[in-house]
């Protein structure tokens, strides 16, 4: 039996994991994401995901830069080496103002989010998302061949 992600593409699927050890930081969260469209999961720790991401094709990823266990850098390392999961956007959200972890989250890959700004940030970034696939969507869009429109 061929893999979930051979058949569905994951840049197409609006479907977003939180995972945040505060529980009304991480509904909010949530509950933003599914303002916005998406299909949301949340969950309190980083090990959890990975049962998730073997048959959830998540397009995105917000997690907590200081988790019990497995922290959101080590998470986003994780992500980065694996064959089926590097594509996808993570955020790692902070409240921390140091520079150092700015460079590590860059450096592995992610994308910084201040908590102080979150949901400017997500909006920001959802709407560059939705932009991008309205127009790969209507690039690759090619009239049909023998249709009786042609």
């Amino acid at each position: 039996m061929q893999n979930l992600y051979d058949h569905l593409n994951r840049q197409n699927f609006r479907c977003a994991l939180v995972i945040d050890k505060t529980d009304v930081f991480r509904i909010s969260v949530v509950q933003f994401l599914r303002k916005q469209g998406w299909l949301v999961h949340g969950i309190k720790r980083a090990e959890h995901a990975f049962n998730l991401l073997a048959h959830i094709p998540y397009s995105m990823i917000v997690i907590d830069s200081e988790l019990l266990g497995m922290d959101g850098i080590d998470f986003v390392h994780v992500l980065r080496n694996s064959r089926e999961w590097r594509q996808i956007q993570v955020f790692v959200i902070t409240s921390s103002q140091s520079e150092n972890l700015a460079m590590q989250v860059a450096k592995c890959g992610g994308s910084l989010i201040r908590k102080a700004a979150w949901e400017d940030d997500l909006f920001g970034f959802l709407s560059t998302y939705d932009g991008y696939h309205v127009e790969s969507m209507s690039a690759s869009e090619e009239p049909m061949q023998g249709s009786a429109l042609s």
